[in-house]
């Protein structure tokens, strides 16, 4: 079966105002400035904690220790789940790419860094429906490493020789690298075109028609 798997933040949903906002809670509850949308842009991509860390190093006092920024992460994490989709959209052309690739009788599915129960909030309140989904868990590693996207793959009854993996990050190109498969990047997403092509990054999809047609093209030489 052929499959395609995607990234969420910045491929299929514009999560980032909504992201902007649980930094910001965390970084305001110690003194810290606001991150502005650009900012959290580039924060993003190896999971919220991490993004935190980087927000609170450029906008924050000193954080005395480890055990306060965990209680840093905590409140960025519970203000998060609190508000889920306040900004949250898809992005256009997602909702008929995805239809499109369903009525095709492809696998599709969601590997992303984004803590699970977030991932699955989101997908909730749109009503989209996967055959493998899974964000952040205890048994896997982040991307980049494959493992849980490797996992997907064979879980959909599909393999390696069979599937695309669609992202909008540096992140998702060297997940897909190490998994052997082939990636889709995004320009519309988190990254701008210019940092993508300056990680190396030649060919970008600058929409979903653009995905669509770079997806025909892949699975009719396979």
């Amino acid at each position: 079966m052929n499959s395609v798997f995607f990234d969420l933040d910045g491929t299929l949903f514009n999560t980032i105002g909504d992201i902007r906002a649980a930094i910001n809670y965390a970084l305001k509850a110690y003194d810290g400035t606001e991150a502005d949308e650009e900012e959290v842009r580039s924060y993003v991509g190896r999971g919220l904690r991490r993004a935190l860390a980087k927000a609170v190093a450029q906008h924050c006092p000193p954080i005395p220790d480890e055990g306060e920024f965990e209680l840093m992460v905590k409140l960025m994490m519970s203000y998060y789940r609190n508000h889920p989709c306040v900004h949250t959209v898809p992005y256009p052309g997602i909702p008929e790419l995805l239809e499109c690739l369903r009525e095709k009788g492809n696998a599709i599915g969601i590997v992303s860094n984004k803590t699970d129960d977030l991932v699955r909030a989101v997908l909730e309140k749109y009503g989209y429906s996967f055959d493998f989904v899974s964000g952040q868990r205890p048994d896997y590693p982040l991307k980049p490493d494959p493992a849980l996207l490797l996992h997907g793959i064979s879980s959909v009854g599909s393999d390696k020789h069979h599937t695309v993996y669609v992202g909008d990050s540096e992140v998702d190109s060297e997940t897909a690298k190490k998994a052997g498969i082939p990636a889709i990047i995004v320009s519309y997403g988190f990254r701008s075109e210019e940092a993508l092509k300056a990680a190396g990054i030649a060919e970008t999809a600058e929409n979903a028609s653009q995905v669509a047609s770079l997806l025909c093209a892949y699975f009719s030489n396979t």
